[in-house]
């Protein structure tokens, strides 16, 4: 990127080994950067049921930012628990269990160069 820019990150649990997420995501480690008057953008992986990043959302709008905005990289509004909605999106997706490029299920998938659906077979 060709403009000035700062990269802190916060560590959430939300899944655990389960394929179901936490209604309540756990904040492991905040942010170390002071956020207050400036514009945040957030970026993760998966808007799922809407719970993590609603979590972080509320975390970083506490810190007084100018503007919090969002994006990620597949959105599953089928699975939304609240009114969270990203700013921006790449891809909707059906309401399934995905895996690969950097998505894992227990640890395990993460590695694979695609995202691909995880078959019940294998967490049932």
């Amino acid at each position: 990127l060709s403009i000035p820019l700062r990269l802190d990150c916060i560590r959430v649990s939300s899944y655990g080994d389960s394929t179901d997420p936490e209604t309540a995501p756990r904040i492991l480690s905040s942010l170390k950067s002071e956020v207050g008057g400036r514009h945040v953008l957030l970026v993760d992986d998966i808007l799922d049921t809407g719970n993590t990043m609603k979590r972080v959302h509320d975390e970083v709008l506490a810190r007084d930012p100018a503007s919090v905005q969002s994006c990620v990289f597949l959105d599953k509004p089928e699975r939304r628990q609240n009114d969270f909605k990203a700013d921006w999106s790449g891809f909707s997706i059906p309401d399934e269990f995905v895996v690969g490029y950097g998505l894992d299920y227990a640890g395990q998938y993460r590695q694979l160069p695609f995202v691909g659906t995880l078959k019940p077979s294998v967490y049932e």
